[in-house]
């Protein structure tokens, strides 16, 4: 047993027990079953009534996949809990699920803030403060658009332009992405926006602009609010197809090629684009449900083809952040060292390529 060990389970800090099992998307009777433990016993260590010994906490790293320092305390530590992201249904995923993605924002905030403190990340500046209403969905779509000088057409790289603008947009690993689109959160002074891989990147963009809708729209998160959610929908659809410009475009009669190419143009599906028709007036009900039914059949509702101009759009600032930090002496093993996780578990939340591959004996 290393001396390391002992040391930690002496200044051992429960909330970092409780956040490296919801990363690992444990409840705490798996965890432990995992170290030989009961329930009530892990209970009493994330609540602080107990500490574990050297060795449980031993047991512990390698069952969550955490070098044992991660569990000391002197260092800050986010908590997020549901109510304090915008997650689109409470009833569409698990508890487990929600405290896992959320885990995921919580680690990375603990990066960001390194990374802070090397380099100058873009300041957050979205064209209008957040933390207040903004009122009309659509109207503060159309005065986003206006401040960040998009002019007219689709809007081009928009999780760029959400990074330049200082919001971090990251990807949510190991997370059920069957019941997570993607959630965000304003907490911690700089707004997150969390993907799932769910759906293809038409779906994300849409996602992508739906959180930022939230963020602008409801300083007070409100998780499954029907209300919340027509209201970011109105938003991003005014932000991505704004009404002025696509309603003398839909076809009439409609035509699905004719809707596919103009919903390809402005990096949208064209389920989003039939209902676009359905808001502005366009579209009839008997019309949309037809053709949504084709679509169906197409296979499009799950598994649409993806326009050329729109490939998918990838989260790279934190990645250009380490890139840069390390030229400036933080290295990628120092940067792991200073929150205590792994080199892979940091690669794969700042979105740097694994060099090298995973191997596994096969019995």
């Amino acid at each position: 047993m290393s001396s390391s060990a002992a040391a930690v389970a002496q200044a051992f800090a429960p909330a970092r027990l409780t956040m490296a099992r919801e990363l690992a998307g444990l409840r705490k009777r798996e965890l432990a079953g995992l170290i030989g433990r009961t329930a009530a016993a892990v209970s009493q260590y994330e609540l602080g009534q107990s500490r574990p010994s050297a060795a449980t906490l031993t047991r512990c790293a390698e069952a969550l996949d955490m070098p044992v320092g991660f569990f000391g305390v002197g260092r800050p530590q986010l908590r997020l809990d549901t109510t304090q992201a915008h997650f689109r249904s409470l009833r569409a995923t698990t508890a487990v699920r929600r405290q896992q993605a959320l885990a995921h924002v919580e680690l990375l905030w603990e990066i960001t803030d390194r990374l802070d403190q090397v380099i100058e990340l873009p300041p957050v500046d979205l064209g209008l403060p957040l933390g207040i209403p903004h009122g009309d969905a659509s109207r503060t779509a159309q005065t986003v658009r206006k401040a960040w000088e998009l002019g007219t057409g689709p809007v081009v790289h928009l999780v760029r332009n959400l990074e330049a603008r200082g919001i971090v947009v990251t990807r949510i690993p190991a997370v059920d992405a069957a019941t997570i689109d993607a959630f965000s959160s304003a907490l911690h002074g700089r707004p997150t926006i969390a993907l799932s891989d769910k759906g293809n990147p038409m779906r994300r963009r849409f996602s992508v602009a739906h959180e930022l809708g939230h963020l602008l729209l409801h300083p007070d998160p409100a998780p499954g609010s029907p209300t919340h959610e027509r209201q970011a929908n109105a938003f991003a659809a005014e932000f991505l197809m704004p009404a002025a410009e696509v309603r003398p475009l839909l076809p009439t009669p409609v035509s699905v090629p004719a809707l596919k190419e103009i919903a390809d143009g402005y990096g949208v599906s064209a389920a989003a684009l039939l209902y676009r028709g359905k808001d502005l007036g366009v579209y009839g009900e008997s019309t949309v449900r037809r053709t949504m039914a084709t679509l169906t059949a197409l296979g499009w509702r799950t598994d649409e083809p993806v326009g050329s101009d729109h490939p998918g759009e990838q989260p790279a600032l934190l990645r250009r952040a380490v890139e840069l930090a390390t030229e400036h002496g933080l290295s990628l093993a120092r940067l792991a060292a200073d929150v205590h996780i792994g080199l892979p578990r940091l690669r794969e939340l700042v979105g740097i390529p694994n060099p090298r591959p995973r191997l596994r004996l096969v019995h």
